[in-house]
């Protein structure tokens, strides 16, 4: 059987009180090594503002899309439990709840709209946690 373990559950906060400025580089085009993204302007960012328009380019990196054992597999997405601990896939997002896209079933970014949709270089559909460890080594003189 699979252990899972949360180390720091006070980390988990609620979205935050302010919404933080429209995002822009999540927006910057074209996506790193892929398509040009669809344009969206600050006023279209929001969920909550109405963009009919709105096509977004769809993306999977082939790195992603030729399924390796880190990624989700295109086919298990009904299946995926999404703002919880999925197994031991932590698909809670530190931004709080993040909405499902009825059309879709595909997680929606929290922080608005970006001009792609699917993957694109992130094995996870919804949060992809990362940590970057840093290794310092000194001597004593």
């Amino acid at each position: 059987t699979e252990r899972c373990t949360l180390r720091h559950p006070e980390l988990r906060q609620s979205a935050m009180a302010t919404p933080p400025a429209p995002h822009t580089k999540a927006r910057s085009s074209p996506y790193l090594g892929g398509p040009a993204r669809a344009p969206v302007s600050d006023a279209e960012v929001p969920w909550t503002s109405a963009c009919e328009a709105y096509n977004p380019v769809r993306y999977t990196a082939p790195v992603v899309a030729a399924n390796p054992p880190w990624a989700d597999a295109p086919d298990r997405i009904s299946s995926i439990r999404f703002n919880t601990l999925d197994g031991c896939v932590d698909r809670r997002s530190h931004e709080g709840q993040y909405l499902i896209d009825p059309s879709s079933g595909l997680p929606r970014n929290p922080r608005g709209r970006t001009g792609i949709c699917e993957r694109g270089l992130l094995g996870r559909f919804g949060p992809n946690h990362a940590a970057d460890p840093i290794v310092t080594r000194w001597a004593k003189a």
